[in-house]
């Protein structure tokens, strides 16, 4: 089998990148090497992508202390959910559940991405590891955890991460208004041939739109593998995650892609890409801390 599935090999020949797309290949690694299970236990950030009972993605934050994410070996993660913040994650039961993660060292601008499946057990969440591979700098804005916003005390945590969340199905003012301030989201998709993918897309403010049903934004260049749009091609089901990284609030969105346009040849996508509420979840505490932008 080869490194691509046919919906990313579709929109790497739509966007003229085929070639190029193949010698990304080669990048990626089918274990965690040890540079990379470094740069795991160093980590405050992550972003992850999973399928609820109902088969919907969601991509959600983890975030704390670095050290809550350890690599046992090189082909499995431990994620500690007690010692993080992990809003919708407590209480979900993963079973070798599709699931991925993209890293962030948002102050090095280095971003690190693994796919392969989550098994809960206990207050670890167990990350198999199928593929990790890093990406570019592009379009990551730095930021560094505040000192002045301590961690979380662990019963604040528990009682964060356990309180029920009001799912709607639409957007509010509030909910607009992070997002279309954004200046960084996240985005989860799945595919079963290319099982699910964590993704970052970073702008100046103001690069999203939001209605009370619709989130749009351009595609810029990447690294021309297509990951996101590969999975899309073959399943518009979607997640979105959105940000304060000053207040710690989130926005956790589940929909579907109602249309989409890819960047070709090293230039901006000519349309928008349009996404669809279904479902929208406010996290009141995303993250463990504040984070400052660095100017």
């Amino acid at each position: 089998m080869g490194r691509y599935h046919a919906g990313e090999l579709a929109i790497q020949e739509l966007a003229g990148v085929r070639r190029m797309a193949e010698r990304m290949a080669g990048s990626s690694y089918n274990s965690l090497p040890v540079p990379a299970q470094n740069y795991l236990h160093a980590s405050s950030f992550a972003a992850m992508t999973w399928l609820d009972s109902k088969e919907r993605p969601w991509i959600t934050p983890l975030s704390g202390e670095p050290g809550f994410l350890q690599a046992m070996d090189q082909s499995t993660i431990a994620i500690d959910l007690q010692f993080s913040s992990a809003p919708l994650l407590r209480g979900q039961d993963f079973g070798e559940t599709p699931a991925a993660l993209v890293v962030m060292d948002f102050g090095a601008r280095l971003r690190v991405r693994v796919n392969g499946r989550a098994s809960s057990k206990g207050d670890d969440l167990l990350f198999y590891v199928d593929e990790v591979y890093g990406n570019c700098p592009k379009y990551i804005h730095r930021r560094h955890p505040r000192e002045d916003s301590p961690l979380c005390s662990e019963e604040d945590l528990e009682s964060l991460n356990l309180k029920p969340v009001v799912e709607q199905s639409f957007l509010d003012e509030k909910a607009i208004a992070l997002a279309s301030k954004a200046d960084t989201f996240f985005i989860g998709t799945y595919a079963s041939a290319g099982g699910a993918d964590a993704s970052h897309r970073g702008g100046e403010p103001g690069f999203v739109k939001a209605d009370t049903t619709t989130v749009s934004w351009k595609d810029f260049p990447g690294n021309n593998m297509f990951n996101t749009f590969g999975n899309v091609h073959s399943n518009k089901d979607t997640a979105l995650l959105f940000l304060d990284f000053e207040t710690r609030e989130g926005l956790a969105l589940t929909g579907t892609i109602e249309s989409f346009s890819v960047s070709e040849n090293g230039r901006s996508a000519k349309e928008d890409t349009v996404f669809k509420v279904k479902s929208a979840k406010h996290l009141p505490r995303a993250l463990a801390h504040s984070w400052e932008d660095e100017h």
